[in-house]
């Protein structure tokens, strides 16, 4: 583990669209210990990105100051070592953060096990048991409580008696992501790969400890495993499981956590391994004639339709739309319009289907399909004029990517409505369709001039501060990143957090399965 690679790859969330990356920052600060031993100590605030799951389920990325991150990732490089025995300790996680090489995977720090095994898990969790206790914990990532952290990593008395040592590794990051956040001891960002890990130093010691009790407690043998903090275990009766799910609310409450009651049963054997809609989509197979083709199609979304209205809490149109780049390679091009017309209707009624449907449409671009620019265009805008007034960022964010990437024109109304956003991802996109001409009315800055001062580099605000700065998309009457002693150094360095030469590309989104995965 190095702290280049973690700024790199793990740094800004995998949800924001493509140009925006941390590499000429890793670079910079895997050369320059000056950069790192001129951070400053006091706090900063996370930018946060309201980000789509699917249906009515939204996130909070929670993005840091790259003068926190660096801190953070030096700290977790040098204590690595340390990090992986900790977690080592943990007989039932199946998310245990390791370091990952590019390219095999996008991120610098992975779960071992790939979400999609973990219908595998539970087949082998379940050999000799009678009842599963399936639970997660309520708002995870946002409820940890920081200082929680040394009291994983050194055990609760030490942690308590050596609370202002801050030659304590739990100690020291506990310090660090309470400053990243404005002091917030409540919560940590939703995002970067270095929240994985301290996830896991919480869950792993909690899982020692819940073997322990268990162990004591149950009157015949039980398995049991976790990924991230969704847990299942498997007993021979009724009773044990009801005790362990006592125990585990005991355990999991002594780190100020607690149980989500909606995800949390205690089910008889047998039961399915996987979501029933899961299996229904992933065994339609679709014909190469093109009257079978046709139909398959329409049967296909017909069922994914209807599934995503029976399971509306999970991510039922998201699977299926991105299991159609795979399934449907060969599609005859009469069907073409048939099918580009359900991607767009599944993108204007589950705007999660966004990336995977567009990526579909670019990829049949590139293969000379004849693409419906003004349904596109009218869609795109209509995401904009539909989700600004609520605050959906995302869904904005990649409207207007996609309108970059097809060189489409984003209208007045729908550039008036962007204007009133306050989020940098958002502003530093629209700022650059602005320079490409897909803007060209509309869009008034006033709002985000605003953030265009020195304290707004350590604000929420703070890549739109610096990114539109360094870009020079917006005038100002002093060079303020220039006279901050910290961030001129990025300026100097030519360091940019918004590639404006990134490929015209629409990936199709990493997390397309079952609800759980994200």
């Amino acid at each position: 583990m190095n702290k280049k690679d973690l700024i790199s790859r793990g740094y800004f969330p995998k949800e924001l669209p493509p140009p925006f990356n941390t590499n000429s920052f890793a670079d910079l600060a895997s050369s320059s210990t000056t950069l790192l031993n001129s951070c400053s100590k006091n706090p900063a605030k996370l930018y946060y990105h309201n980000h789509v799951r699917y249906g009515s389920f939204r996130r909070k990325l929670g993005i840091p100051n790259p003068v926190s991150f660096l801190q953070i990732s030096h700290l977790i490089e040098e204590n690595w070592s340390n990090i992986q025995q900790i977690i080592n300790k943990s007989k039932f996680t199946k998310s245990k953060p390791i370091h990952t090489p590019h390219p095999q995977r996008s991120r610098s720090i992975s779960p071992v096990l790939k979400f999609s095994f973990i219908p595998v898990e539970r087949a082998k969790n379940r050999i000799t048991g009678r009842y599963i206790l399936q639970t997660d914990i309520s708002q995870f990532y946002q409820s940890i409580y920081t200082h929680s952290i040394p009291w994983a990593v050194h055990g609760k008395l030490i942690a308590k008696e050596k609370r202002h040592n801050l030659n304590l590794f739990g100690n020291k990051l506990d310090k660090l992501l309470r400053n990243s956040q404005d002091g917030q001891t409540l919560g940590i960002p939703i995002g970067p790969d270095t929240s994985l890990v301290v996830a896991e130093l919480l869950l792993c010691t909690a899982d020692v400890e819940l073997e322990k009790r268990l162990k004591s407690t149950c009157s015949y043998p039980f398995k049991g495993f976790r990924y991230s903090d969704d847990s299942e275990f498997t007993f021979q009766n009724r009773a044990d499981a009801e005790s362990a799910l006592s125990i585990i609310q005991q355990v999991i409450s002594e780190f100020e956590l607690s149980i989500n009651p909606e995800k949390t049963k205690i089910v008889e054997l047998p039961c399915s391994l996987d979501s029933t809609w899961v299996l229904e989509l992933s065994e339609y197979k679709f014909s190469e004639d093109k009257l079978d083709q046709m139909r398959d199609i329409v049967r296909y979304f017909d069922k994914a339709f209807e599934l995503s209205s029976q399971f509306p809490k999970e991510s039922v149109l998201k699977y299926a739309v991105a299991r159609i780049s795979s399934k449907l390679k060969n599609i005859h091009p009469d069907n073409w319009p048939l099918l580009e017309s359900l991607l767009l209707q599944s993108l204007t009624i589950e705007p999660s289907t966004l990336r995977d449907s567009l990526f579909i449409i670019q990829d049949k671009q590139k293969d000379k399909y004849q693409i419906n620019w003004d349904s596109l265009e009218e869609v795109l805008n209509f995401q904009i004029l539909t989700h600004t007034p609520l605050g959906h960022s995302s869904e904005v964010a990649w409207a207007i990517w996609s309108a970059i990437v097809f060189n489409l024109p984003i209208n007045k109304l729908a550039a008036e409505s962007i204007s009133k956003i306050e989020d940098s991802t958002v502003a530093i996109l629209a700022l650059d369709a602005r320079r490409r001409g897909r803007i060209k009315e509309g869009l008034n800055t006033t709002k985000w001039e605003q953030f265009l001062v020195e304290d707004e580099l350590y604000g929420e605000q703070w890549l739109l501060s610096y990114e539109a700065n360094r870009q020079g998309y917006l005038s100002v009457t002093e060079d303020y990143v220039a006279k901050d002693s910290w961030f001129s150094q990025l300026k100097d360095g030519r360091i940019s957090f918004y590639d404006v030469n990134a490929p015209l590309i629409i990936p199709p989104s990493e997390n397309s399965g079952p609800s759980g995965e994200d």
